[in-house]
């Protein structure tokens, strides 16, 4: 269990610099009473990743990646055996294909959409992303409203940072996220609702079921973002919801709402995998 603070303690960060691998970074404090930088520290000796307060390691969140990694086996143990089964009749060098394409895709179409959000070209993408392109163009976009200027936070040194991209952390619970874009829903019934957008790139077609994961992921990023709302009203408004958008290679796409009792359910499962994670944690701490 995670143990009990004098306070709570939150902050919403922005990258400064990049090591290695795209999620290697030192990140800025933009809001918040959390440290102002944090650090990045590899899987080392058993240990997931983690970010820590510079010169204090003591103050650490893990990533929605590492929470998974770790509960997974306990929480849904036949998961791996469906991915072997799965691998095994594809073949390897194809599920490697299709991963690597699907992680190809979720850069163009982050890339693209930050663009979009910025009012830019949405900028070149390889010929092997044409249909998911297609699908964020026609599909993902049109459901969206483009607000002039971007919706964005005023950080504590008086710079505007657009909500795009940027870290959320809870350090009582140890857990930080990066949010993909915060916009306005543009089509009825829920015009002008303000959410958390989180954008995937798959060649298949997903039913809710399998998207669960990646809805769990959303529902993370959310219920952080609004306790630091709660926690600092005067700098940033809570959301109404979260909208899970998806990019398919035939070139279709869509977005699904998430409002009120529709995510109670995932943020009920959410909280489960994190009181999992932190008898985890102590455990390791422990041996």
């Amino acid at each position: 269990m995670v143990k009990n603070k004098k306070r709570a303690t939150f902050g919403m960060y922005v990258p400064t610099l990049r090591f290695g691998k795209p999620n290697n970074y030192r990140l800025r404090r933009v809001l918040g009473n959390g440290p102002d930088i944090l650090e990045y520290q590899r899987y080392q000796n058993g240990h997931p990743p983690y970010y820590y307060g510079a010169g204090d390691r003591s103050t650490r969140a893990y990533s929605f990646s590492a929470v998974k990694r770790a509960v997974t086996p306990i929480l849904d143990p036949g998961a791996e055996e469906v991915l072997k089964a799965w691998e095994a009749r594809v073949g390897q060098e194809e599920a490697d294909r299709i991963r690597t394409e699907a992680i190809n895709a979720g850069k163009i179409g982050h890339s693209m959409l930050e663009n979009w959000n910025a009012g830019k070209p949405l900028g070149a993408y390889p010929l092997n992303m044409a249909g998911y392109a297609k699908a964020l163009t026609g599909n993902v976009l049109p459901y969206l409203r483009q607000s002039d200027p971007p919706i964005a936070v005023v950080d504590d040194e008086g710079e505007v940072i657009t909500l795009s991209e940027v870290f959320v952390v809870d350090f009582n619970q140890q857990f930080l996220g990066r949010l993909d874009l915060v916009v306005e829903i543009a089509v009825e019934p829920f015009d002008g609702q303000r959410v958390l957008l989180e954008l995937k790139g798959s060649r298949k077609e997903k039913t809710i079921e399998h998207m669960r994961g990646n809805i769990i992921q959303g529902t993370s990023y959310l219920t952080t973002f609004n306790k630091i709302a709660s926690a600092f009203p005067d700098r940033v408004l809570p959301l109404d919801g979260m909208a899970m958008a998806y990019m398919y290679g035939s070139g279709n796409g869509q977005v699904i709402p998430f409002f009120g009792e529709e995510l109670q359910e995932y943020v009920e499962e959410w909280q489960q995998w994190q009181a999992c994670f932190h008898d985890i944690l102590e455990e390791r701490m422990a041996a």
